[in-house]
């Protein structure tokens, strides 16, 4: 990849892309069709609770940084203990696929018919999630679990146009007619405790914690003291990552990175002089020692929540100072 023509103008106009109706319709849109879907599953599945479920934005939503190219990212945190318990446990690779399996067959009429319908090009909806009776126990239904029932129920509310993937507890659904066109929505299942949302890692058997109020009172407090200028940086460095890599920054770490740089740098009329104040004191310091805004006890290479976006960010950096 060449190296990025940096321009003063191509910087101001970083800085000051949005669109925020776009982005309020689609919030609401995806709020209803998660609310609708949630409603219906309440009904059959017992640990679902709808004042304890939480759809919490997670990228660049939370602090306003949305560019072309994001994706819109959520939490969805439900709160149940025997839920939480039952996706923490050591069950066997083997054992998960024996269940699915049971299960399947056990719902074999559910899915002939769902196929029969795809054959004859029947344009009702797909089988209604209320009556369906899905045969799982209750000790061993776990959050992945819940995803699969989510993605069937998420289904009907989507139009025959749109696509709705699975793949363990994140929901993935592209449609251009229910969103638009290049809108992409990432839905992540994760468990909720009433503080934290909790994502496990299956690999390590431990859960990664989420502290959003956390995150959200660092991104406040530093645009409290140094204004706008904040998030119009935070858009540039988004977009000059995006366009470096071809793919989003952790937002955790962008932020942690920029929420490390002093006060002083922020302020100024002109962001593109703000814009290389940064891009200058961020070339000569070393940010292994930079605290994620996630959790302050942990560095951003620490904090498993911040992903692994060094590479990347570098990459970013030495093409745009031409290294």
């Amino acid at each position: 990849m060449q190296n990025l023509n940096i321009s003063k103008d191509m910087i101001s106009n970083l800085a000051e892309q949005e669109n925020k109706k776009f982005i309020r319709n689609t919030n609401k849109l995806v709020n209803n069709i998660v609310g609708s879907a949630l409603k219906d599953l309440s009904e059959k599945v017992s640990f679902l609770t709808l004042n304890k479920v939480v759809l919490q934005p997670a990228n660049e939503l939370i602090s306003g940084a949305f560019i072309d190219g994001s994706v819109f990212v959520y939490l969805l945190g439900i709160q149940n203990v025997q839920l939480e318990l039952n996706t923490s446990r050591k069950v066997s690779a083997w054992k998960r696929f024996k269940d699915r399996i049971k299960w399947s067959w056990e719902n074999r009429k559910t899915f002939f018919k769902k196929r029969k319908r795809k054959k004859k090009k029947n344009k009702e909806k797909n089988v209604d999630i209320k009556s369906e009776s899905l045969k799982f126990d209750p000790s061993k239904y776990t959050i992945y679990d819940l995803s699969d029932d989510l993605q069937k129920a998420i289904a009907n509310y989507l139009t025959e146009t749109s696509l709705i993937y699975l793949n363990r507890n994140l929901l993935q659904i592209v449609g251009k007619d229910d969103f638009g066109s290049n809108t992409k929505i990432y839905i992540y299942v994760v468990n909720y405790d009433g503080s934290f949302f909790k994502y496990y890692n299956e690999k390590k058997r431990v859960f990664i914690n989420f502290n959003i109020d956390e995150r959200v009172k660092h991104l406040e407090e530093k645009i409290q003291a140094v204004g706008d200028n904040f998030i119009k940086i935070l858009k540039i460095f988004n977009a000059l990552y995006y366009n470096t890599n071809g793919n989003m920054c952790n937002q955790v770490f962008m932020e942690s990175i920029l929420c490390s740089c002093p006060e002083d740098l922020y302020f100024g009329d002109d962001i593109y002089k703000v814009f290389v104040k940064i891009m200058n004191y961020l070339s000569i310091k070393s940010i292994k020692d930079i605290r994620s805004i996630n959790d302050t006890n942990l560095t951003i290479f620490k904090d498993e929540v911040c992903g692994n976006s060094i590479i990347g960010f570098n990459k970013m950096m030495n093409k745009v100072l031409n290294k």
